[in-house]
């Protein structure tokens, strides 16, 4: 029941009491009680803003910050409550305005040197979110957020070494901190440094069995290091904590087809596919594997698909026209080969399995010139130059072929 003779303060108390049990709407509903007794009480506008904010009311608390700070402007914490709200806004330019307002007013409030580093970081001020978070560990040395996004905004500016420090800086303070070992690891793979990396990754899984990034991380670093039955193993992990990724089912397949196990690379790139129809490289790699399986006019079928999605790769020129040697369509392999080399001029292999392709087809001038470019790019090339000199004996001209 209502009772309209509470006091101000006996409704903000009520109203704190709700929030602290999760009650915010409750909350609000005190809050309003107690500014239609007094609506020029900055602080109660706050408290209201505060549950708003935490009812994922975010539009609204921003409201009542903007009239707590037209009542007492001078106050920190309604600038850098104001930041946060727009931070989770995505109003990143906004959060940082109003957190930057926090701390010219009071210069080591960390939350709102936090927030600002954060929002600075989203619209690409990198180095300013650094210095922010600088403040804050000044001021707070065992701030673990502040170290953790410290060491993200160090790594996003290349400077690995320092991003490391920050990861172990954490893990000296939380040493199971799943997203400090899961980033060392990111920064460690890019490092090449795999075994550290897989390191890290299982103390991130071991921490939190259920994190598929970190088994999805921990899968790529084994293909790097071509172990690939630990890279399968691995993205069975991911694949099982999150079983429509298609990256993992995409690298899972790369695995796979490593190890000649084709139809079940197959199968996984099938899966990646209808997961995303759009994938990027996903028609290469089946016409890859499709090869291999000899199915050739799937395979054909799959080149032809991913040329139409991607006709400035070579390599994708090159590969169908390897098939068509093997179907001993030699005339629409040169084509592919001739397209090739347009593509990429010093493409080896593109220029020696064209002059195969003319030699096949019984025109040995043009195959001599297909090996003669090749042996000129690389004169240890015991194959070219014997598949040279039997093109100039087909041609009688014997002396040249000695």
């Amino acid at each position: 029941m209502e009772l309209p003779w509470k006091s101000v303060e006996a409704w903000c108390r009520k109203g704190r009491a709700y929030a602290r049990e999760g009650q915010y709407d409750r909350a609000v509903e005190c809050y309003d009680k107690a500014i239609r007794q007094d609506s020029d009480r900055a602080v109660l506008w706050y408290y209201k803003g505060v549950a708003l904010a935490a009812a994922g009311r975010d539009r609204e608390a921003v409201e009542c910050f903007d009239q707590a700070i037209r009542i007492d402007p001078a106050c920190a914490r309604f600038w850098q409550a104001r930041g946060r709200a727009m931070y989770d806004l995505r109003d990143y330019g906004e959060a940082a305005g109003s957190s930057g307002q926090a701390v010219k007013l009071a210069p080591d409030c960390t939350d709102a040197w936090l927030i600002r580093g954060h929002a600075l970081r989203r619209i690409g001020r990198t180095l300013e979110a650094i210095e922010c978070y600088d403040r804050v560990v000044k001021v707070e040395p065992d701030r673990v957020e502040a170290w953790l996004a410290r060491g993200t905004a160090l790594a996003s500016e290349r400077r690995y070494d320092a991003a490391l420090d920050c990861y172990d800086r954490v893990l000296t303070l939380d040493p199971g901190n799943v997203n400090a070992w899961y980033a060392k690891g990111t920064i460690q793979i890019l490092l090449s440094r795999y075994e550290d990396a897989i390191i890290s990754f299982d103390r991130a899984v071991s921490a939190s069995p259920g994190h598929a990034d970190a088994w999805y991380a921990r899968g790529c670093t084994f293909a790097a290091l071509h172990r690939y039955e630990g890279a399968i193993a691995s993205f069975d992990r991911a694949l099982s904590i999150r079983p429509e990724d298609e990256e993992a089912w995409y690298n899972r397949g790369l695995a796979l087809q490593n190890l000649e196990r084709y139809e079940e690379a197959l199968d996984s790139f099938e899966r990646a596919f209808r997961i995303n129809p759009d994938f990027p490289g996903i028609w290469y790699r089946k016409a890859i594997v499709l090869k291999k399986l000899r199915r050739y006019d799937l395979a054909l079928a799959c080149f032809d698909r991913a040329i139409r999605e991607n006709a400035i790769d070579a390599e994708i020129w090159y590969q169908k026209g390897m098939l068509y040697t093997l179907l001993k369509r030699y005339e629409d392999a040169i084509e592919c080969f001739n397209q090739a080399l347009r593509l990429k001029s010093d493409h080896p292999d593109a220029e020696y399995y064209r002059g195969e392709s003319y030699y096949a087809l019984g025109d040995y001038g043009s195959a001599i010139e297909c090996y003669r470019a090749v042996v000129e790019k690389d004169p240890k090339n015991v194959i070219a130059w014997n598949n040279y000199g039997n093109a100039l004996y087909r041609l009688e001209r014997y002396e040249e072929a000695l």
